[in-house]
């Protein structure tokens, strides 16, 4: 008598089952959602990094605006020309839109994670001068998030991005 090899249909049937249900449970580490967050937290930094950039080759003050208020959601890196302060009236080097395109969901806001996050809390600015020395003693956190997935670009007392998954 031979013996049938191979797979029975209700092994086959159990097979599909699990991988649909593994597929399922590891489809949320890639949304969308995840990298469009992701993506705009590595742009910010680099831009932070340019900012720092953009004030040694212009020689003078550079920094980055930031605006999380409803209906504006945005960063701007700005030259500080006139060298008093930044102002409406200094060129904008480059402006960065969430809520829009590409970052259509992406809600951004300054983060007080430390107490000196809370004291530099009145300043909406990260401003680099000529040397590309960052002019704040404390750091800055900005938190990017899609609901309830988020990741925070702390700017430390050297001036220096780092991407994180919570307040540092």
């Amino acid at each position: 008598m031979k013996r049938a090899c191979g797979m029975s249909v209700i092994e086959l049937i159990i097979v599909i089952t699990i991988l649909g249900i593994l597929i399922a449970l590891g489809g949320g580490w890639f949304s969308s959602d995840r990298m469009r967050v992701n993506q705009a937290a590595q742009i910010l930094s680099a831009d932070v990094t340019r900012a720092r950039l953009e004030a040694l080759r212009r020689n003078v003050p550079v920094g980055i605006r930031f605006d999380f208020r409803p209906g504006a959601n945005r960063y701007e890196i700005v030259a500080d020309a006139d060298q008093n302060g930044l102002d409406s009236s200094d060129p904008v080097i480059s402006r960065t839109q969430f809520g829009a395109g590409e970052w259509g969901r992406v809600q951004g806001s300054l983060r007080q994670c430390t107490n000196a996050d809370a004291a530099a809390a009145s300043s909406a600015e990260v401003v680099f001068d000529a040397r590309g020395v960052y002019q704040l003693a404390t750091s800055r956190s900005v938190q990017l998030s899609i609901g309830s997935y988020s990741r925070f670009v702390n700017i430390n007392q050297q001036g220096r991005a780092q991407i994180r998954t919570s307040c540092p």
